[in-house]
């Protein structure tokens, strides 16, 4: 079996596990299709917003290096990225990977430290986050969070922090197996480091943490539900975070699960929860279809880009 059917049976049967023990909310997912239009356009325009600067995270790492790219083709490339991921976790990196490589010369080395140095930032924010905010929470309520919170927020912060700040430093001196390509990533993120460009893609991601939890209280809005927006915060954060233990596509069952889990906070029941969560996903999924499907429709007429799918095809 390799690694992508592999993925596909794990997902599967996460997906599976997630579908019968949320078997008994069913009923109730049928509310979603009262949502307001206007609630439902906002999800749409504030998750194209949020697609807009995650490319620019890319589009800033890149810059560190000789074969950059513009910002409309960034977008592009992440849209179509994030297309691919609701279908197989993880693989619009593979696309990206290859598009950068055909197209634009770009190593996959000088990808890949752009990639992981993102990863660790979008882990760092969340984290952080979500430290901050269960902390005030704690302060304001004197209720404690559940104790997988109380470990796993600051285990993920510190964690998070050691991959910014020591990266590959930590393993200069390896000289085993891969000991090569261990030294060539480490002077690719040396050049990123020194990009200038780094406490812009941190604050990027600080922002994308605050962008997501408003899309989600817009869902929240759409479903004609108050909730506070700190509360939203608190819910969106955990499911943020999801995306990092997920192996189903776009942490499809493992975002819902948080937000379930969260539902208490938001002093609502697990299904009205579970219902925004659907409802939030349906919009943002079928937003990248569309757009990703126009993009390619346009964009897929480029030599480039037909040299980098026949690539992808083998």
């Amino acid at each position: 079996m390799n690694r992508r059917t592999l993925k596909i049976a794990l997902g599967l049967i996460a997906i599976a596990c997630f579908l019968y023990v949320g078997r008994r909310y069913f009923g109730e997912l049928g509310q979603v299709k009262n949502a307001h239009w206007v609630g439902v356009v906002g999800i749409a325009v504030v998750h194209l917003l949020t697609l807009w600067l995650q490319s620019l995270t890319i589009k800033w790492g890149l810059d560190a290096f000789d074969n950059s790219i513009t910002e409309r083709e960034s977008f592009i490339l992440f849209v179509i990225s994030s297309y691919a991921n609701l279908v197989l976790p993880r693989s619009g990196v593979g696309t990206t990977a290859v598009y950068l490589n055909r197209a634009r010369k770009t190593s996959m080395i000088d990808y890949s430290s752009v990639v992981l140095f993102n990863a660790a930032l979008f882990v760092f924010a969340c984290s952080a986050m979500g430290c901050l905010v269960f902390g005030i929470d704690w302060l304001v309520t004197s209720q404690s969070p559940p104790w997988w919170i109380a470990f796993g927020m600051p285990a993920f912060l510190v964690i998070s922090l050691i991959a910014i700040f020591f990266r590959w430093s930590l393993v200069s001196g390896y000289k085993g197996v891969f000991h090569s390509l261990v030294g060539r990533m480490a002077h690719a993120n040396d050049r990123l480091s020194g990009s200038g460009n780094l406490k812009r893609i941190g604050l990027a991601h600080f922002v994308l943490v605050f962008l997501r939890a408003f899309r989600l209280y817009v869902a929240f809005w759409a479903m004609g539900i108050e909730v506070s927006f700190f509360a939203v915060l608190l819910t969106s954060v955990l499911g943020d975070l999801a995306f990092v233990i997920a192996i189903t596509p776009n942490a499809i069952g493992f975002r819902e699960a948080a937000i379930a889990i969260a539902a208490s906070n938001l002093g609502v029941s697990v299904s009205t929860a579970l219902s925004v969560a659907i409802l939030d996903r349906l919009v943002f999924s079928l937003t990248v279809v569309i757009v990703a499907q126009l993009l390619i429709g346009f964009v897929i007429k480029r030599p480039s880009v037909q040299s980098a799918s026949s690539e992808l095809a083998r």
